[in-house]
């Protein structure tokens, strides 16, 4: 009945953050409007709005201890391929951690927003097919 459809993301030049997106997470482009152009990565059904604006805008949030979050995570299947092409790319902001069942990493898009990359161990109660069988469990009821 609901889902999440899109996650917006504020950026100081379009066609940058566009073509950057389509680098190095294979995005495609579904359309455009003033101001905005829609995107979705090769899997999953949330898709990305790169908004103009005039300004920076933060992508991250603190928590009460004062550590900094992300709004989203993108789930990457094979981690470690994807940190050494980041790390290549020289767009790594944090090093590959490993903590229960999960791995992630952080890189840095053209607007200096952190972009979190996660995979999960089948394991995990956050892998897409735990999440499913909750969904699942749950519409039965």
């Amino acid at each position: 009945m609901f889902r999440i459809g899109s996650i917006f993301i504020p950026v100081s030049d379009v066609e940058q953050s566009l073509n950057w997106y389509i680098t190095y997470f294979y995005a495609q482009e579904i359309g455009r409007w003033e101001g905005g152009i829609g995107i979705c990565l090769p899997d999953g059904s949330t898709q990305l709005g790169l908004i103009q604006t005039t300004s920076t805008q933060p992508t991250t949030f603190k928590d009460a201890s004062g550590q900094a979050h992300v709004y989203f995570n993108i789930i990457c299947e094979d981690i470690q391929l994807a940190y050494q092409s980041f790390e290549q790319a020289g767009l790594i902001a944090t090093p590959l951690h490993d903590f229960g069942g999960m791995s992630c990493f952080d890189v840095r898009d053209p607007d200096g927003h952190t972009i979190s990359l996660i995979s999960e161990e089948l394991t995990s109660p956050f892998h897409r097919d735990r999440v499913k069988e909750l969904q699942t469990k749950g519409s039965n009821q």
